[in-house]
């Protein structure tokens, strides 16, 4: 399971397959889907049946958009998946709708299928950006102002002010009383004491507060996608910050995809050689795990290399960070 931010709403990202005759048609429809940065479907075009019985001895689809044509070449591989049939003509009811089959015509508007998709799909796409904003601050590269950075997005929200949380695997400060791991295994128990330990452990420094550092990588290696999702919502009905900030480590992450619960996703970044490389190795990395949505909404900054309330960086905030 993937999940994504949009319109500042975590949700679940939805892997769709597409198997049409018409490879150009096919093709177009799936770089339309997943060029949207403001749906949250992840297309994959299939060119032969074989491919796509392979797929799916391996892995799920949450829908397979199939052309009538094709429906009939496809027979038991199709058997079991809900399924979108694009007709061109009259050979199926356009429109026709069932829990699991919907009928659309194949060459209305590509941004109106999609539309009718979400709609049987029964997925909303929230439009209105709330006033609490999640940060997860991440890089493939060292000693490229990340800390730096995330401490000065806390410091740049002047509505309810901004919350940091170390979970860098190895911290320059330590933390005796482990908070950020006991908050982790709190999230994964769904504790009801979760809002009140994090109460009791805030920390409130000169223009942002601090809810601890982590002490063992291996903790937050536990951590999957709806874990940080239950923390983003616990803190954001706790009401008391609009802003939050993950100091995210390389190597605390056992599943890429946790990155897409937060609302942004910042990746400082230096413009070196084999700095870019290392980059490229990152993004090449997400789309082998079919995050190739998720990489393509990360915003990568370079991060001036300075305090963080010197004017150079109050500069660059305002620049890039606008609230």
């Amino acid at each position: 399971m993937r999940w994504i931010a949009l319109g500042g709403d975590t949700i679940r990202q939805y892997k769709v397959g597409i198997y049409d005759g018409d490879r150009a048609y096919m093709l177009s429809l799936m770089n339309y889907i997943n060029s949207d940065s403001n749906n949250p479907l992840f297309a994959l075009a299939f060119s032969q049946s074989s491919e796509l019985m392979t797929y799916l001895g391996q892995n799920d689809l949450d829908l397979l958009i199939v052309d009538e044509d094709s429906l009939y070449e496809l027979g038991q591989t199709a058997s079991g998946q809900r399924l979108v049939i694009l007709t061109a003509g009259q050979t199926l009811d356009d429109g026709e709708k069932t829990e699991e089959r919907c009928v659309l015509y194949k060459y209305s508007k590509a941004k109106n299928i999609v539309s009718d998709i979400l709609k049987f799909m029964d997925i909303s796409v929230a439009g209105k950006r709330r006033l609490f904003r999640s940060y997860c601050v991440y890089s493939p590269l060292g000693r490229c102002g990340k800390t730096n950075l995330a401490m000065s997005i806390c410091m740049n929200d002047d509505v309810r002010g901004g919350l940091y949380i170390g979970m860098e695997e190895f911290c320059s400060f330590l933390d005796q009383t482990d908070v950020v791991s006991n908050i982790i295994y709190l999230a994964k128990e769904r504790s009801d004491r979760f809002l009140s330990y994090v109460s009791e452990h805030v920390v409130d420094l000169d223009g942002y507060s601090v809810l601890g550092y982590l002490r063992s990588y291996e903790d937050a290696m536990e951590l999957v996608p709806g874990d940080v999702e239950w923390i983003l919502r616990q803190l954001e009905s706790w009401g008391k910050y609009t802003t939050v900030v993950f100091d995210m480590g390389q190597a605390v992450l056992k599943d890429l995809a946790v990155l897409g619960t937060f609302d942004e996703v910042v990746m400082p970044v230096l413009s070196d050689d084999i700095s870019n490389e290392k980059v490229n190795s990152f993004f090449q990395i997400m789309k082998d795990e079919e995050l190739g949505k998720l990489a393509s909404r990360m915003r990568k900054v370079n991060v001036p290399n300075t305090a963080p309330q010197s004017a150079r960086m109050l500069k660059f905030m305002e620049d890039e960070f606008r609230r």
